[in-house]
């Protein structure tokens, strides 16, 4: 039996840089690691900028 583990994107705020990185999740907002940007819930903010994961084109993954 093999066990694949799919690591988790980091993704990218195009307003100010900041890279949201599931291994480490997000301390400001009481984010646990392992949680998939996509996952995070709708009211959850860029923690330099202020601009909300939901407003569209503002987020991009990076390409690992």
């Amino acid at each position: 039996m093999t066990q694949q583990t799919e690591k988790l994107s980091r993704w990218v705020c195009l307003e100010c840089h900041y890279i949201y990185d599931p291994e480490k999740g997000d301390k400001t907002q009481d984010v646990p690691p392992g949680i998939p940007f996509e996952k995070l819930p709708d009211t959850w903010i860029c923690p330099i900028c202020k601009i909300r994961k939901i407003k569209k084109g503002v987020f991009k993954k990076l390409d690992e």
